[in-house]
């Protein structure tokens, strides 16, 4: 997780990260952290982006980079179902596709994701994007089944990687923030955040994804409106508002 960023004011000076600062470093201390404490840590986080209305972009310190590579990542899958993988894959700049060892169609297709690196929250959509590209496709060992991946992914499937990506995106923002300061003289900085994250993902679980999202244009203002609606769902798990 994390690459060394420069950190947004707004975050800095919002003394709501404090609170956020505060609970991880009592649960990293803890002997066993309970749903409690972590569901805590998360409602503290929300306070911090802003509330749920970061999910639709409106702070300036998170939200705004998850939903931009979320729309790159779910359109190139779309258009691979739609117009083909070699198709799809000179669209996103891959021009002799069968001349690529996976390791650089994966490297491809994430700097197309995950385009620009000027602040916290790219740097944190960036790690995400990078860490769902290889929860997908970490095992492949031909471009066949890569097509063959994207090519079967039903929306029960895409809406996991959706979620997986933003439970990352929020781990990722988190860790570059706290990680050093926190845990440089105490706490166990690993088992902390793993259990942080299997919460968060356990908290997705009950997301159910909405069937008619197989007809809808990823590359427009429709699929912008669905990756916005979905990463507010996500939050409001979490809000006080």
């Amino acid at each position: 997780m994390g690459t060394s960023q420069s950190v947004n004011p707004s975050v800095k000076n919002n003394p709501n990260w404090g609170d956020l600062s505060r609970a991880i470093s009592v649960a990293s201390r803890s002997a066993d952290i309970s749903d409690n404490q972590l569901q805590g840590i998360m409602r503290h986080f929300v306070n911090a982006v802003g509330g749920s209305g970061a999910g639709h972009g409106r702070s300036n310190t998170f939200g705004r980079a998850g939903i931009s590579r979320a729309q790159r990542f779910i359109s190139f899958v779309s258009d691979v179902q739609r117009g083909g993988f070699d198709e799809a894959s000179r669209s996103i700049g891959i021009i002799d596709v069968a001349n690529l060892s996976v390791n650089d169609y994966i490297n491809h297709l994430l700097t197309y994701c995950a385009d620009g690196n000027s602040n916290l929250d790219e740097t944190a959509a960036n790690g995400a994007m990078d860490e769902l590209l290889k929860h997908i496709l970490n095992n492949v060992d031909s471009l066949e089944s890569i097509e063959n991946i994207f090519q079967e992914a039903n929306i029960e499937t895409q809406h996991e990687w959706l979620c997986f990506f933003f439970a990352s995106y929020i781990m990722e923002f988190s860790d570059e923030l706290f990680s050093t300061r926190i845990f440089e003289n105490e706490g166990d900085r690993v088992r902390t955040f793993q259990e942080i994250r299997n919460y968060v993902q356990r908290s997705l679980e009950g997301l159910n994804p909405d069937e008619g999202l197989q007809n809808v244009d990823w590359h427009g203002e429709e699929g912008v409106a669905v990756i916005k609606n979905l990463q507010t769902e996500i939050l409001e798990i979490w809000s006080q508002e």
